[in-house]
């Protein structure tokens, strides 16, 4: 009986092992998407950077066409008042005004044209980014349907190997079964390793001679005192 249970902890193993591999190939994958993603969102990044900028560019033109109009508005009015003056002093103060203004007025608009053609600038800015992303969507479209079809036979491969799994640790009587469950979780190598010469094929710690005896001889499954790895003898391995 206990070579058997011995047999089904060697499949258990061999299973988990086999799941395990699955698992590293879909993370492999995962990490070709990982990359992908990173292009991407560095694409989108890039975009929504040149859009906020070109918003900015626009505010700040608004605002400058705002601030001349008001000017513009305000020389209508000195005009106005100019025309109806008829004391040379405050004729001569709002002539004065008028050219100050106009001066003011010949600078905001020149700063207007500066202003528009960052926004045009900007504009081509977000263009750019726009044909980027797209262009990056696209060429990554191929890789991602190769990449998605090749997760799906990993998940299909990886469903056989957990029904398998399954099926194989329902061989396995219950408190053997939470043993070595409880050891996988805690264990980051083999749970069922064979004894090499006198030693823990998982740790290498020496086992005393009598529990080697027994554990050769099929009487126990006993557990290293190290590491807790459950031992066998190397013989047994796949041999039957």
């Amino acid at each position: 009986m206990m070579r058997e249970d011995l047999k089904r902890l060697l499949d258990l193993q061999s299973k988990d092992a086999a799941i395990s591999a699955v698992d590293e190939r879909i993370a492999a994958l995962g990490e070709e998407l990982a990359t992908q993603d990173l292009a991407l969102q560095r694409a989108r990044e890039a975009l929504e950077t040149a859009r906020r900028a070109a918003l900015e560019a626009a505010r700040r033109r608004d605002d400058m066409e705002t601030k001349i109009e008001s000017y513009r508005t305000l020389q209508d009015r000195r005009r106005q008042r100019l025309e109806h003056v008829r004391n040379p002093k405050e004729a001569s103060t709002l002539m004065a005004e008028l050219d100050l203004a106009r001066s003011v007025m010949a600078q905001e608009e020149n700063d207007w044209l500066r202003s528009a053609e960052s926004v045009v600038q900007h504009d081509l800015k977000v263009k750019t980014a726009e044909r980027n992303l797209e262009e990056v969507t696209t060429s990554q479209a191929p890789q991602r349907a190769e990449v998605a079809a090749r997760r799906s036979v990993l998940d299909a491969e990886r469903a056989a190997a957990v029904a398998a799994r399954e099926a194989s640790a329902n061989q396995l009587e219950k408190p053997l079964r939470i043993r070595y469950d409880r050891l996988r979780k805690s264990r980051t190598s083999e749970v069922v390793v064979p004894l090499v010469g006198g030693s823990c094929g998982g740790c290498h710690t020496a086992v005393p001679l009598n529990r080697r005896s027994q554990i050769r001889a099929g009487v126990v499954l006993d557990g290293c005192e190290a590491c807790g790895a459950i031992l066998y003898p190397a013989e047994a391995d796949g041999s039957g």
